[in-house]
């Protein structure tokens, strides 16, 4: 494959053009090559907009493109310009930052082949201009002949189609036909301030948005991403929540990956206070997701309860795990499942006759009689959970206390979080 052939073949990928992305690329050579100083004054148009160094490591033999994002390529360009781009391309104004943003890094690395700026468009290059105008061929004969058989031979399958007995049409199977959906995803990690993003997302907007946020929390120059876009991917229910944590996501040695609604965490590398921070932030935020990895001392004080144990061990270890709900419901989210496996588990290892008091418990936030009755559905919802998980529900009793029975304070926000609880009592 052609040098030409791999950049056509990676914009079309990274950017979802597909087959587009051909004419993409010929767009913005033309535009690169065509404004004063080429591909030299587009460099100074980046610098001036502080964006230099950016653009320097797109040069062929740099050995990390820095990403940039839709936003910052508005601020170099101009308006104008990627208006001009955007409609010669066939794309919407609103849509092209964004695919410049994707498609303009490997194409400067491409036109600087040797790692050495041209003063004009390289040769090779020339192929992927549509503005050309072709050269007018003689007349041949067999040009016109060819279609006039054509129309015959078409006139003739028309007479035998209509002289000659249909088969009955054959209906493929639904399930072959039916589109197939990839899932988004996304891979983080945070070495020392320098994030690595890889993944494939549905969109050149949703791959935008997420680049735009990881570089306004860790800056331009301290993220590297390879985040591909393919039409046929779902959309990412995870991204908006997501980008709002960015900013809360700077702990140094986190790692993370998500597919489709599954997320798997990595927070080995952090001290244990961070660890249970970030872990019922990812809890609590990104509800909807199923979790594999958190930290929650409560679990891995069920998991080391000794042999024997009483029910007060049993207990003192249930009050240290957290179940969040989605907000004012007593909807338990998949991000508490795991939890809830544990402490299943536990709860059908303890004594024989060992019996499990279920308490929900509120804030003060709203009327009093209406925190009552989120707090017994709570502790409800809990109990069945856990009866759902095989704890038999004999050993389970289930009750809401609202607001009455505060451990925080509730002028505080802090406060009012560690009251809105899932306690346990032995019975």
């Amino acid at each position: 494959m052609s040098s030409i052939e791999t950049l056509v073949t990676e914009v079309a990928r990274a950017t979802g053009l597909g087959p587009n992305a051909q004419k993409f690329i010929g767009v913005v050579i033309e535009y690169i090559f065509k404004q004063p100083g080429g591909l030299a004054g587009l460099a100074d148009r980046f610098s001036a907009a502080g964006l230099g160094d950016v653009f320097k490591s797109w040069f062929s033999g740099q050995p990390n493109m820095r990403a940039v994002d839709a936003g910052q390529i508005r601020s170099a360009l101009g308006g104008q310009s990627i208006d001009e781009i955007a409609s010669k391309a066939g794309v919407t104004p609103a849509v092209a930052p964004a695919l410049l943003a994707t498609a303009l890094p490997p194409i400067v690395r491409a036109v600087t082949a040797g790692g050495v700026m041209p003063t004009a468009l390289p040769a090779a290059f020339t192929g992927l201009l549509g503005t050309k105008g072709k050269k007018q061929s003689p007349f041949r004969l067999w040009r016109w002949l060819l279609p006039l058989l054509a129309l015959l031979a078409l006139a003739w399958c028309g007479w035998q189609s209509r002289n000659v007995a249909k088969a009955p049409a054959v209906t493929a199977p639904a399930a072959n036909v039916a589109a197939v959906s990839t899932n988004p995803t996304l891979s983080f990690q945070n070495t020392d301030g320098k994030v690595t993003l890889n993944g494939t997302l549905g969109s050149v907007a949703d791959k935008a948005k997420l680049l735009g946020a990881f570089a306004g929390a860790f800056g331009q120059s301290n993220v590297s991403s390879n985040i591909q876009v393919d039409t046929s991917v779902k959309q990412a229910s995870w991204l908006g929540r997501l980008a709002d944590l960015i900013p809360s996501l700077k702990q140094n040695g986190l790692q993370f990956a998500l597919n489709g609604d599954s997320l798997k965490l990595d927070t080995s590398k952090l001290p244990e206070a961070e660890r249970t921070a970030v872990s019922q932030l990812f809890q609590k935020e990104l509800g909807n997701l199923e979790v594999e990895g958190l930290f929650d001392k409560g679990a891995a004080a069920l998991g080391a309860l000794p042999p024997g144990f009483s029910s007060d061990d049993l207990t003192q270890a249930l009050n240290q795990t957290t179940i969040t709900f989605e907000t004012g419901s007593a909807v338990i989210t998949r991000s508490s499942a795991s939890i809830l496996d544990g402490a299943a588990k536990a709860i059908q290892a303890a004594p024989p006759g060992a019996r499990v008091e279920v308490e929900g418990h509120t804030d003060n936030v709203g009327n009093a009689e209406t925190n009552q009755t989120l707090s017994e559905q709570r502790a409800k919802a809990v109990a069945a959970a856990l009866a759902a998980r095989g704890v038999p529900a004999d050993r389970l009793l289930a009750r809401g206390f609202g607001a009455n029975r505060p451990v925080g304070d509730n002028t505080t926000e802090a406060g009012r979080a560690a009251n809105r609880r899932i306690a346990y009592k032995a019975l």
